[in-house]
């Protein structure tokens, strides 16, 4: 996959999707398969268009979005789908100011845009209450051929990005990576934390997350994978919240305890992939009663990493 942050000479006739991908979820998956069947048939080269900054970020300076991805997370993710061009468009007021037809005709002098597909959700340009009968009438006048995908389902639930965002809030880790086909994951800078920990022999590698638009879980307790800086991955238990035995706060932290594992972590980016949700976060009546429970969490933790 190419990723062109501009247009680029010569570039072949394009199949296109647009949308900001966030997650890049099974629905996403099944729109660039379509995107990528059509391209083969048309003998064009496959793509998606998509922004760096959510365009609702950059209209509201006040917006602040809570993403399953970071831009990098993103970009990673669509090189592995096989798709032949990633578009990314820098989001601005001139282009929040274009009509969907005004759109096209851009992606279509600047990109050569042969082919577009709406997902089933999908709204683009200035006026937003256009659908798909309108993209098409568009499509028409100014030589695009337009294409609709329809609706993946989990159940009887559509896929989306707003459900995987929900279903992580919740600490439903579980759905939310059937709905992504992956482990959601986070990475952070391994930061100092209070030592408490080590004293009870459940030392924890306390995760800043650096990018403040990644969605982190809700609170409670998680069997996870750990994926070390050297690549090497291990398997542990993390926990996300106030601290309430040991440390009330109204702060969240996120701190993983690495299963077999006693190297020197600070200052180094761990990535950290959920599995499966333990049980929420409460306050213990002491430190020996919250040793007592980590112990039986870390049991839980260990047969649910074999399933």
């Amino acid at each position: 996959m190419k990723t062109l942050f501009a247009p680029l000479s010569g570039l072949p006739g394009i199949v296109a999707g647009i949308g900001f991908f966030d997650g890049v979820h099974t629905g996403h998956r099944a729109l660039i398969e379509a995107i990528k069947n059509k391209a083969r048939q048309k003998e064009c080269a496959s793509a998606v268009v998509t922004f760096r900054r959510h365009p609702r970020e950059v209209l509201s300076s006040d917006y602040r979005p809570v993403l399953i991805n970071t831009f990098e997370e993103r970009i990673q993710l669509l090189s592995q789908t096989g798709i032949d061009y990633t578009i990314v468009l820098d989001f601005d007021t001139k282009m929040s100011e274009m009509t969907s037809r005004d759109f096209m005709i851009y992606l279509r002098d600047h990109y050569n845009l042969k082919s577009l597909y709406i997902g089933y959700d999908h709204r683009f340009g200035h006026n937003r209450s256009e659908g798909f009968d309108d993209y098409l009438r568009h499509g028409k006048e100014v030589g695009v051929e337009i294409y609709n995908s329809a609706a993946e389902y989990l159940g009887h639930m559509p896929i989306s990005s707003s459900a995987v965002r929900r279903f992580l809030l919740e600490g439903d880790v579980e759905h939310a990576s059937q709905m992504l086909s992956y482990d959601y994951f986070l990475s952070g800078k391994v930061v100092a934390g209070y030592g408490i920990g080590r004293k009870i022999g459940f030392r924890t590698a306390n995760i800043e997350v650096e990018d403040v638009h990644k969605l982190i879980p809700g609170n409670g307790v998680y069997a996870v994978y750990v994926t070390l800086p050297d690549k090497t991955p291990k398997k542990g238990m993390l926990n996300i919240g106030n601290r309430p035995t040991v440390h009330n706060s109204t702060e969240r932290f996120v701190e993983v305890h690495i299963f077999d594992y006693e190297g020197d972590l600070y200052d180094k980016t761990i990535t950290i992939s959920f599995v499966h949700y333990i049980r929420d976060e409460r306050k213990m009546a002491d430190v020996e009663t919250l040793k007592k429970q980590l112990e039986k969490d870390k049991e839980k933790a260990l047969s649910l990493l074999k399933q």
